[in-house]
């Protein structure tokens, strides 16, 4: 790989109750949120910048969510519409531990992963108004 390349992974989406994004003062209403993912295949190797959500556990664990996502909105999905699988990623970076966008971690266990050294506590006691966010 001698140029970088950079793409954007579309992981479907994540809609919401108005009312419950504003702290249960919002005006209700759904509010839909975009989850992406990039890639970038660097010559020192591939990095996925976040992982989007894990659909089976949003039905489970945040049943007020409702996720909207097809297979190729999948991590493993959005990988293989680039001729890719999950084992040719060499590092996952996650922004923060929040289940949409590190949901899809799991499908990476040989990667190295990244992330802020103050994000594992922040995870491990997270704010009260935070807590789901950190439920994966």
């Amino acid at each position: 790989m001698s140029d970088t390349k950079v793409y954007l992974l579309d992981g479907g989406s994540l809609v919401l109750d108005g009312y419950h994004v504003f702290w249960n003062r919002g005006p209700g209403g759904e509010v839909r949120f975009p989850v992406y993912s990039i890639l970038i295949e660097h010559a020192e190797g591939r990095f996925l910048i976040d992982t989007g959500y894990d659909y089976d556990h949003v039905m489970k664990v945040l049943p007020f969510e409702k996720p909207i996502q097809e297979k190729h909105q999948t991590i493993p999905g959005a990988l293989a519409l680039l001729g890719l699988e999950p084992k040719d990623i060499d590092v996952v970076v996650n922004s923060h531990f929040h289940f949409d966008h590190c949901g899809g971690n799991k499908y990476f266990p040989h990667a190295k992963k990244i992330c802020h050294r103050t994000e594992m506590p922040q995870a491990c006691n997270p704010e009260p108004f935070e807590h789901l966010g950190y439920s994966d």
